[in-house]
């Protein structure tokens, strides 16, 4: 029996969480095996049941109690992102050692992105590539159709950024480079600003002189509504091991909505598929006068909703289609459990 056992309640988001637990779900039961959720430090089968976890630590937890057939997904590097927090060696040097043992122990693992596989394999100089399964976080499964249903979608230059303010996500960066684009544009331009920080948000926009601009918060199932007449979508970001790893899930809900991201080169996955699909702005933040000026010339382009339909759609055909990843699942289910078969035959 696969048991999938989640983090503490209230931990990372629920959505993401749940969407990609599902998926792994769904693939290990294509596959022909049973599998349920599970209550965390809940008593199993040490033989015969396969754990399933979304957290490395709770992945150890199971391992020092003598279970062997672990699954564990990684959302992030975690040690990485720990001492970007809290600027603290022995922290960094405990998660890395959670995150060394538990890579190795596992018998599967989850990632988010191929550059996180070579950041494990470079950083503790193991093999990973035959037991891992690549899959990038997201929370949309396909395009919304009313976000494609009025031509002045991509006649109006219009921007939104969605989330919070907290430093990572780079929201004072994204202000610099929209005010430039309201300066220098030859046609009008809006800024929309979806967050929970609304006072702080406006105290920054009029601190860099941006002129037009609406700031409110959107409760998450009303988002789509807010987001369909909206042509451009930041997603900044610094370029860290963190971000160079990441798949922010906000690309899929702004791809979801036809949307053209403008997000940052560092996010390596997005990027590389994007070189080939070529729906959004790759922007550099170590040179964001070119990024300015990429924008800007983007803003002249002629885009049809047809076209703009159609790129998305291929994003969620290739990038976030959840039948992709459920297929891969159960191919390397399969042959996980032959072998745990054929371990306890012997």
């Amino acid at each position: 029996m696969f048991k999938i056992i989640i983090q503490k309640k209230g931990a990372g988001d629920k959505a993401v969480t749940a969407n990609y637990l599902s998926i792994i779900k769904k693939g290990c039961e294509r596959a022909g095996a049973e599998c349920e959720y599970a209550g965390y430090k809940q008593s199993l089968d040490k033989r015969n049941d396969v754990i399933i976890t979304d957290v490395a630590q709770i992945a150890l937890y199971y391992m020092l109690r003598g279970y062997k057939n672990n699954i564990a997904w990684y959302q992030g590097v975690v040690p990485e992102e720990s001492y970007m927090r809290n600027n603290s060696t022995p922290r960094y040097i405990i998660h890395s050692l959670i995150e060394f043992v538990t890579l190795r122990k596992c018998r599967l693992i989850f990632l988010v992105s191929t550059d996180m596989l070579k950041h494990y394999e470079k950083k503790y100089r193991v093999r990973l590539g035959d037991k891992a399964i690549i899959m990038p976080c997201f929370n949309e499964c396909n395009i919304y159709g009313d976000s494609f249903s009025e031509e002045d979608k991509y006649r109006n230059n219009t921007f939104v950024y969605v989330g919070s303010l907290k430093a990572w996500q780079c929201f004072e960066e994204t202000i610099y480079i929209y005010k430039e684009i309201e300066k220098r544009a030859e046609s009008p331009t809006k800024f929309f600003v979806y967050t929970m920080q609304i006072k702080e948000a406006e105290d920054l926009l009029d601190k860099y002189g941006v002129k037009n601009y609406e700031v409110s918060y959107v409760c998450p199932d009303k988002l789509n509504e807010a987001l369909k007449t909206i042509k451009y979508g930041f997603v900044l970001r610094e370029d860290t091991a963190v971000n160079n790893v990441a798949t922010p899930t906000k690309l899929s809900n702004y791809l979801a909505n036809g949307i053209i991201p403008i997000y940052s080169n560092s996010l390596h996955s997005y990027d590389e598929f994007n070189r080939d699909n070529s729906f959004g702005i790759a922007c550099d933040l170590n040179d964001t006068e070119t990024s300015i000026r990429n924008i800007l010339e983007h803003m002249e382009t002629e885009i049809s909703v047809d076209t703009a339909r159609s790129k998305c759609l291929a994003v969620f055909d290739e990038y976030y289609n959840p039948e992709r990843y459920i297929n891969k699942i159960a191919e390397k289910i399969l042959l996980f459990s032959y072998l745990i078969y054929k371990d306890n035959k012997n």
